[in-house]
Formats: C-alpha cells, sequence, structure tokens
C-alpha cells in the first residue's frame, strides 16, 4: 500500500473518528404553559468541560423573563460540536436560548373592599384548604366575621 492510499485511509478514519463529537442535540423544557413561538431574550453558549460532564447551565429566568412564561433550548450546534471536536471533547460548550412570553407580573392595587369581597367567597376558603390547610381554621372565622359586618 503506497504513503498516499495510507494518508486518505488515516485521513477518512479521523474524519469517521470525530464526526460524532460533532453531533447536535436539543432539550427543550416548557415553564408557565410555555412560549415557543414567543421573542428570544436570551442567547448565549454556556461552558462544559470533559464533554458534558462538568458544567451546569444556569438563568435567572425571573430575571430573564418576569412574566413566568418561557420556552428554554438547551442544544449542542454545529458549531458546539466543531469546538468540541477540536478540543477533543475537553470543551464541550452547548447553546441556550430561552423564549419568554411578553408582560411581567401585574402591579395591582387592591382596597379593602375588594379584598373583603375575594376572602368571602367560598372558593377561597377551598383554595386556602389546599395549600395552606393550616390557615383554613383563621380563614374560616374571618369569613365569619366579614359577614358579620
Amino acid at each position: 500500500m503506497s504513503a498516499t492510499n495510507r494518508n486518505k485511509i488515516l485521513r477518512a478514519m479521523t474524519l469517521v473518528a470525530l464526526l460524532p463529537l460533532a453531533a447536535c442535540y436539543e432539550h427543550t423544557i416548557s415553564v408557565g404553559g410555555g412560549a415557543p413561538q414567543a421573542p428570544l431574550v436570551f442567547d448565549h453558549w454556556q461552558n462544559f468541560w470533559l464533554g458534558g460532564l462538568i458544567g451546569h447551565t444556569k438563568v435567572d429566568l425571573e430575571e430573564v423573563c418576569p412574566s413566568g412564561r418561557a420556552t428554554i433550548e438547551a442544544r449542542q450546534t454545529f458549531l458546539n460540536g466543531l469546538v468540541t471536536a477540536l478540543t477533543s471533547g475537553i470543551y464541550s460548550p452547548t447553546t441556550v436560548k430561552v423564549r419568554c412570553q411578553r408582560g411581567g407580573r401585574a402591579d395591582l392595587e387592591l382596597d379593602e373592599a375588594d379584598v373583603a369581597a375575594m376572602v368571602a367567597q367560598p372558593e377561597f376558603l377551598l383554595w386556602v384548604g389546599v395549600d395552606m390547610p393550616e390557615l383554613s381554621d383563621e380563614v374560616a372565622a374571618a369569613q365569619v366575621a366579614l359577614l358579620d359586618r
């Protein structure tokens, strides 16, 4: 076998060996119902090491998406895979994108009558019983006091 043929075979084997390192993958997480078609508000590389074994993705979702409805996409793009292959898997970046539904948390001001009307509803006591059962007796007493007014 000639040296030229050996070099061609060696290059082909190297390419075949490195090709899996350039593979792409994607994880999608929906928060608060998700927002897959919403505007992109975060698009950064996250650093991982040793083939992705070391490192973590950290995005402050409350800061990036105050509405609470977001879709988070973590993927290894072709470019991320190429960098991983060139560093033999020592550095393995991942691209993280966050799409966020517009709008923020409502700044709602309620007066005493509005609060009393909400608390007087029978559904309110049911909600408290499910989420905060230790307050059920106190809420029931408050409802009776509101009715006595």
